[in-house]
């Protein structure tokens, strides 16, 4: 099977999805950035001009960044009795389900496809962590999420993508058919 679920959606559907990954992507950063508080693009801009006026926070916190993969990870494992560590190595994945599904939905990508575009945003959100100065940059994110995203878009892929569009019209024609002359 190709990944063809973009050509199964009606157009009205794609722009649903659409709608509703963009909504989806909101929750993210509400989430990721600004921990469930309210988002605020004024505050993001006093946080990027610090950034900018005093780079050596920047700095400090790509040297506080955990670069060294599955260290985080490894942590969360040890201590699963710590619900903190639950949500975290849960969480992470979990978070960027939708993501894969919506990859799924709405592009003609495969999986290395789905694997960039999963990457590429929680890439994006662990950098912003250190620009506007708000979280801390993790290998292990990026390797949760990514996984995360991949699991939404398997799922997708599982579900059955080749029924007809109409399925009134299809049942009215085999009716018609069975009715036919030298139909048993």
């Amino acid at each position: 099977m190709t990944p063809r679920h973009a050509e199964n959606l009606a157009p009205a559907m794609r722009f649903g999805a659409a709608m509703l990954l963009i909504c989806y992507l909101y929750a993210l950063v509400k989430v990721i950035l600004f921990k469930f508080g309210e988002v605020s693009v004024p505050f993001l801009g006093r946080q990027l001009l610090g950034a900018l006026e005093r780079p050596g926070n920047m700095l400090y916190r790509w040297h506080a960044a955990n670069l060294t993969p599955f260290k985080s990870i490894s942590m969360y494992l040890d201590r699963l009795s710590e619900p903190y560590d639950i949500v975290n190595l849960f969480g992470n994945i979990a978070l960027f389900v939708p993501l894969g599904v919506f990859v799924a939905l709405l592009t003609r990508c495969g999986w290395t496809g789905a694997a960039v575009r999963a990457f590429g945003v929680s890439l994006a959100l662990e950098c912003a962590q250190i620009v506007f100065m708000m979280g801390s940059f993790d290998v292990d994110d990026l390797i949760l999420n990514t996984l995360g995203g991949l699991i939404g878009y398997g799922l997708c892929r599982m579900l059955p993508r080749d029924r007809p569009r109409d399925s009134r019209r299809n049942s009215h024609k085999d009716a018609i058919l069975d009715g036919a002359p030298g139909k048993g």
